[in-house]
């Protein structure tokens, strides 16, 4: 988790709003964008999940910062990320977070 807080969510963002220093070696905490990337497919690569068959809350917080960086294009849709979130949405628990948010949405909407 700490992966994900300290590297691949500053690496994203930094991709995201093209801040300069990312294509140089060591030039952030990080180290180099790409390095992030290629190391966190790795991660995701034996599968299903980051600890293989056994989900945590580590593959809920990796998963969401998959999701957001495929959703705003600072990530590539690697095959490797693509198939890793389409699994999570698919558990049950997310289906059903996904219907609340949307009931949730249509509330407000109807109130305002």
């Amino acid at each position: 988790m700490f992966f994900g807080a300290a590297c691949v969510d500053a690496a994203l963002i930094d991709r995201m709003l093209s801040r300069p220093g990312t294509e140089r070696t060591m030039a952030l905490g990080y180290g180099r964008y790409e390095d992030v990337i290629q190391t966190l497919e790795q991660a995701i690569t034996p599968g299903p999940y980051l600890l293989q068959q056994r989900f945590s809350a580590a593959d809920i917080y990796i998963g969401s910062q998959i999701g957001f960086g495929l959703m705003t294009k600072s990530l590539e849709p690697r095959p490797a990320f693509t198939r890793y979130v389409d699994q999570l949405t698919q558990r049950p628990a997310y289906q059903r977070f996904q219907r609340q948010s949307e009931q949730l949405v249509a509330q407000l909407q109807a109130a305002g």
